[in-house]
């Protein structure tokens, strides 16, 4: 099995899709393939009536993120819970309403029990820029955070930035995706890919890696009701 020891507390759920069916994904995850060790917490399966499959204990470490970083955290194995989603691509096939109602449940559960924010229930996509592109674009991050799971900017917020945009320079949009806790690379090809990474999350409607002005006023209305104190420090009035 693809797991180890934890080595400290869990401050994160990240949520995945498998890109195959249950069968596959079982075999895979439950350590049957010698030169491919991964793992997983849960999965979530694709029945008529989904269910909850759990592989690793909690208190293990699971191999389900790979390289990968968010905020001041870097390897988000350690640190996190890890849920796999059976769908074969989700930037393609929609997620069923009855496969959402029980991956709601099992993350409130997953977040009462550590305390885990908002900000910090991810995609795959998030916590590897460039690299992953699950849990994918028809992904229901806004339902899931209207019923309490995950951060989503306010609506009016991100309409008044429409109104009135603030002109702000490359290097301030990735001080402020890099505050929301998106790592970056250095370079245009790396703010590129942030950007694409948070479109997947929070404009999925449009994924090019262009800072336009909804993408920004989605930016700034999401950090503006979580990390505001970023706002102040870059001058942009909050």
């Amino acid at each position: 099995m693809g797991s180890e020891p934890r080595k400290g507390k869990v401050s994160a759920l990240i949520l995945h899709y498998t890109a195959s069916p249950l069968p596959a994904a079982l075999d895979v995850l439950q350590g049957h393939k010698e030169a491919h060790r991964v793992g997983v917490h849960y999965i979530v399966t694709d029945e008529i009536r989904p269910r909850v499959i759990q592989l690793v204990p909690e208190s293990k470490s699971a191999f389900h993120a790979g390289k990968s970083g968010w905020s001041n955290l870097e390897g988000m194995n350690q640190h996190s819970i890890g849920i796999e989603i059976i769908n074969l691509d989700g930037n393609v096939h929609p997620y069923s309403a009855a496969q959402t109602e029980v991956l709601f449940t099992l993350c409130a559960d997953i977040i009462r029990r550590h305390q885990i924010n908002p900000t910090e229930v991810l995609g795959h996509s998030d916590i590897a820029v460039g690299r992953k592109v699950d849990p994918g674009i028809l992904f229901p991050w806004a339902k899931l955070a209207s019923l309490g799971v995950g951060a989503w900017p306010l609506r009016d917020e991100v309409a008044q930035y429409l109104q009135a945009p603030v002109k702000i320079k490359p290097d301030d949009v990735r001080k402020l995706l890099a505050a929301y806790g998106y790592r970056i690379e250095p370079g245009e090809a790396g703010l590129k890919s942030a950007i694409e990474a948070f479109q997947r999350h929070f404009r999925p409607t449009k994924v090019d890696g262009i800072a336009d002005h909804e993408t920004i006023a989605t930016i700034e209305a999401l950090v503006r009701r979580y990390r505001p104190q970023t706002l102040r420090a870059l001058k942009i009035k909050p």
